[in-house]
């Protein structure tokens, strides 16, 4: 796999003896589609820490296994200093390409519950995998990121065997399996149990204590046989192409999904990110989906749950920008089985304003998390009977050129073995009805459950 005289010749290019035991070395080659995706299909199903990422609309993905290193659970700033320092550790051959990924994984949503079912993943986690495989437009590339100590390694030949022993990995799974009935409450105590929780929050909403909060649910499946995620993967691509595929694995457990809603992307010094809140269905035909989406535009309650994201996301930014554009009226972005009202915001960042500390300042948002923050996450951890985890936490990627993209982490499920956890919520402010958000979350766990069923989803 590896091209030996290139790979001879960068390894040749470096100091060696300049080298410190923490340096990161970073060897990309370009290669064929096909060894792409059998590579991806080789390795997604291993129990290898690795992290999925596809969009299929703008023709790019990646799938990085394995870990090299990564950030102790520091603050922002001493995430930032360690960041710093390794930016002038890592030796690199690939010429700079924008949307090249370094550092990859994500953070769990503030829970103040410790569910067991989360025990492979972190509370936050971003690593350096060992092997990346990307794709660009139509270019594949495959790099490998080593420590210097490899070097300790006796010839060439031992070094490129090490890199390459992980590609030989292969399992064999079945790509469908129907899932068994598995039903811990019933819809009637599901219902009446959500509708006690809709109005407790309702009640803090009417004392004042606060302006929205975003409440979820769940359904669990069983399945006889294991799940093949690469499967799962591309059956939500056919669907949801304009969504972000992902799928983060840790052991035996895979948390995956396709979500619609982008945390922000840096590109240039500039900063984009997208208020995505206020719901309502797809049509059956154009006529219905056309009056969904004026009756969306002209709802006070849906438009009011949208200015409050907005509203945070400037406030939040303007500290750390210059100059920020957004949209004074939202549009509407359309989706498979929802659409949603939509707003995009683009600034240009300040000098020095790390990653890190967008993340901290922007999760979570008011469109998983509410307003206040404080009350919101106390009522989410009072009225809510589960952990979260890394639902509606955060997914992305970056680099040292202070480049990258982060998602969060909605339409989505936990996957185990033969146990699947599907998560699905919606925003509550005065004038919710429980009914009414009820059928909302139903419809936003879909994209999830119908991959088990025969359901289909809304095409116009």
């Amino acid at each position: 796999m590896i091209n030996r005289k290139e790979f001879i010749e960068f390894i040749g290019s470096l100091r060696l003896k300049e080298l410190s035991q923490e340096s990161v070395i970073s060897y990309t080659q370009p290669i064929l589609e096909q060894d792409y995706k059998s590579l991806i299909t080789d390795l997604v199903n291993n129990h290898e820490i690795s992290f999925y990422w596809s969009q299929p609309d703008e023709a790019f993905s990646f799938f990085g296994y394995k870990e090299i290193f990564f950030f102790p659970l520091y603050n922002s700033i001493l995430k930032n200093k360690l960041l710093n320092d390794l930016s002038k550790r890592v030796y690199s051959n690939s010429p700079r390409k924008l949307k090249h990924p370094l550092f990859v994984g994500g953070i769990k949503f503030p829970s103040l519950k410790n569910d067991l079912m989360w025990k492979n993943f972190n509370p936050e986690k971003w690593f350096i995998p060992k092997i990346l495989l990307l794709k660009i437009n139509d270019e594949f590339s495959i790099t490998f990121n080593f420590l210097e100590d490899i070097y300790s390694l006796k010839n060439t030949d031992d070094i490129i065997a090490n890199l390459t022993a992980d590609l030989k990995y292969k399992t064999e799974l079945s790509n469908d399996s129907e899932p068994v009935p598995f039903e811990k409450k019933s819809p009637d105590f599901e219902i009446h149990n959500w509708s006690n929780q809709i109005n407790s929050a309702l009640e803090k909403i009417s004392d004042g204590k606060l302006n929205k909060v975003v409440l979820a649910r769940y359904k669990d499946l069983q399945f006889t046989e294991r799940q093949n995620i690469l499967s799962l993967l591309q059956r939500l691509e056919e669907n949801f192409e304009n969504c972000y595929m992902f799928a983060y694995r840790n052991g035996d457990s895979v948390f995956f999904g396709a979500s619609p809603e982008k945390l922000f992307k840096i590109t240039n010094g500039f900063i984009e990110t997208d208020a995505l809140a206020g719901s309502i269905p797809r049509g059956t035909s154009k006529d219905e989906d056309d009056n969904y989406t004026e009756e969306l535009l002209q709802n006070e309650k849906n438009l009011a749950e949208h200015k409050s994201v907005v509203d945070f996301l400037l406030e939040q930014l303007t500290p750390v920008t210059e100059k920020i554009l957004f949209d004074s009226q939202p549009s509407i972005k359309k989706y498979r089985n929802i659409q949603h009202l939509y707003s995009q915001i683009r600034a240009k960042l300040k000098q020095d304003t790390s990653i890190f500390s967008l993340l901290e300042l922007l999760h979570p948002t008011p469109a998983v998390c509410g307003m206040p923050e404080a009350e919101a996450l106390k009522t989410i951890n009072d009225l809510e009977d589960f952990d979260r985890g890394m639902y509606a936490g955060v997914l992305g990627w970056f680099n040292l050129e202070n480049e990258g993209e982060f998602i969060v982490g909605i339409r989505s499920a936990l996957l185990q073995e033969g146990f699947l956890r599907a998560f699905a919520g919606c925003g509550i402010v005065a004038g919710s009805e429980s009914l009414s958000e009820f059928n909302e979350t139903e419809l936003k766990l879909r994209p999830i459950l119908s991959l088990f069923t025969n359901e289909t989803i809304n095409k116009s």
